[in-house]
Parts: C-alpha cells; sequence; structure tokens
C-alpha cells in the first residue's frame, strides 16, 4: 500500500477527485501554454522532510544542462544509484548500481541503459543486464516535440495524450487501463524541466518512472492532498495527511 501511494506521487498521477482541493486547482484552463521561463531545478525530494529519507538526489553540471547522478529510493534510506556518461552529444550510458548495504530488492530489470538521442530527445535505449541485451525502448513525439508514445517489453506500450504543455490521458508501465487527469493546479510540477521519461528498472517493485517530465502543471490528485510552493509558483511539499508528506528542493540556475 505504501509502494503504491509512493508511485501516485512520483508519476503525480491518480485517479483525479470530483472534489476541489485547497489551494484553487487550475480547473479552467488546464491547457495554458504561456512560456515557462526555468528559474531554477529540481535536486532533492524528500519523503517527511527527512535527510535520511530520500526519493530522489539529483547532480546536475553547472549550467543544469546534464544530470551527471541520481540516487532514487522509496524514501526508506535505501538507495540505488544511476550514473550518466555523455558521448558526442548524441549517446548517454546510464549504469545503475545497488550497493550490498542498500536498497533490499533482489535485483533491477537492466544494470545499464545506452540511451541515443535525435535532436536532444530519446530515440531509443538499448536495455542491458550482465553485458547482454535484453530489449530495447522505441520514443515517439508529436509535432510539437511531446511525447505521444514509448515502446518496450516487446508487445508493452506507453503512450500520453496532451493538451497544451499538460498530459491529460495516459497509460504507462504496465497500467491495466489508461488514467484521465481532469485538472491541475496552478503550481509548476517538480520535474517539469527533467529531461527525460525513464524507468526506474527496479524488480519487485510497482514499476515506475524514475523520472516523469510530462506536465507543466501539478495534476491535482485524490482530494485530501494539500499543496504548498514557492514565491515562482514551484510546488514545495505535497501533504498526504499527517504522517506522510513530501517535500522538494531546488537550486536557482544563477546559484
Amino acid at each position: 500500500m505504501k509502494n503504491k501511494l509512493l508511485f501516485m506521487c512520483m508519476v503525480a498521477i491518480a485517479l483525479t477527485a470530483c472534489h476541489k482541493p485547497e489551494p484553487e486547482p487550475n480547473n479552467d484552463n488546464p491547457a495554458d501554454t504561456t512560456e515557462t521561463v526555468v528559474k531554477k531545478y529540481l535536486v532533492k525530494q524528500l519523503l517527511n522532510d527527512d535527510p535520511e529519507k530520500i526519493m530522489l538526489a539529483i547532480d546536475w553540471n553547472d549550467d543544469f544542462t546534464k544530470i551527471l547522478n541520481v540516487k532514487y529510493g522509496t524514501g526508506n534510506s535505501h538507495l540505488l544509484d544511476y550514473d550518466f556518461t555523455y558521448y558526442d552529444g548524441d549517446s548517454i550510458c546510464v549504469s545503475i548500481s545497488m550497493p550490498q548495504d542498500s536498497y533490499p530488492l533482489w535485483w533491477v530489470w537492466y544494470d545499464t541503459l545506452m540511451i541515443h538521442l535525435q535532436q536532444d530527445k530519446i530515440d531509443s535505449i538499448c536495455c542491458y543486464s550482465d553485458g547482454i541485451l535484453r530489449d530495447v525502448e522505441h520514443y515517439y513525439y508529436n509535432d510539437e516535440g511531446q511525447l505521444i508514445e514509448r515502446k518496450y517489453s516487446m508487445a508493452d506500450t506507453d503512450y500520453f495524450v496532451w493538451n497544451g504543455d499538460d498530459v491529460v490521458e495516459c497509460k504507462m508501465y504496465g497500467m491495466a487501463s489508461p488514467v484521465t487527469i481532469d485538472s491541475f493546479t496552478n503550481y509548476i510540477y517538480p520535474q517539469y524541466t527533467l529531461p527525460f521519461y525513464l524507468s526506474s528498472e527496479v524488480v519487485l517493485e510497482i514499476r515506475q518512472p524514475l523520472f516523469t517530465p510530462l506536465w507543466k502543471h501539478q495534476p491535482v490528485l485524490k482530494d485530501y492532498v494539500k499543496y504548498e510552493a514557492d514565491e515562482d509558483g514551484y510546488l514545495t511539499k505535497m501533504i498526504y495527511d499527517s504522517a506522510y508528506w513530501v517535500t522538494y528542493y531546488y537550486t536557482a540556475l544563477n546559484n
């Protein structure tokens, strides 16, 4: 149950509620396409604001054009490491490591991902385990450069339906049926400025994204979820109940 709730938070998606939470969601204009001037980048996501309960920790290069390392967890103090190595601007090798005293799971689906880029977007990913090619993912985009389909694991397909800068319907990571997003807050989704849609590749956990940079605005989740944001509109906290919340930390581009 806890992993399911964490999945909802990380993907920022769930069956949308019929009631309005506070603050007022952006129901009237979910297709806001005004250009967002990026002021800051997500560097850490914590469970209950506990520095030992990392959900994401992202190490960027100096100008925030490249992600160098990611630490990923579900807030249980155990972490996976993702190291990014860049080659000639058209490919990235992601090496996944699982320290012996870390993640209490049996294995990851793949230990190496070779990302192939076209015009700074993922064209395909070759997925390796123990040096053997196990799967190839293919990515497809609309005329606006927005991801509309990801094919992987032979017959499996993720798809995304857009309205302006937000995804209003999607099916991903083995969902039994599509999910519709009916409303959004006025806050910027924390992963909006991350470059890639990638899987966490963890076995024995709900298959979920490492990154989901698919929405400009934070979707409205169940009506019991409360939101906090900073002066620039970046989401800083999602409160599920008095015992469970998630906090987000950013670094400004000019710092």
